[in-house]
């Protein structure tokens, strides 16, 4: 039991570290025209906030895909139309 969970556990950290990748550099991007004595700040702020919004949107995501049985295929299908969305412009580049 435990190896057969362990796999999809480590695809979805891999997948949570590269999604918060572009969260880090939005953030350290904002903090750089910020004056130097403020930039902890920005950056403390910015990743919290960034850390509850994914919590919060993940948890009602969750939540609405539950209750909601239809919500399911067609949330399904939004993640393929992106992911093909993502792929197309990976060729493309």
């Amino acid at each position: 039991m435990a190896k057969t969970i362990l796999f999809p556990i480590l695809l979805i950290a891999l997948t949570d570290v590269a999604l918060q990748l572009d969260n880090a550099l939005a953030i350290s991007s904002v903090a750089a025209g910020v004056p130097a004595g403020q930039r902890f700040l920005v950056l403390a702020v910015g990743v919290l906030l960034a850390a509850g919004c994914l919590f919060l949107f993940t948890l009602i995501g969750s939540n609405l895909v539950e209750r909601l049985a239809w919500l399911k295929p067609i949330a399904g299908l939004a993640l393929l139309v992106i992911g093909g969305q993502l792929i197309l412009t990976w060729i493309r580049q």
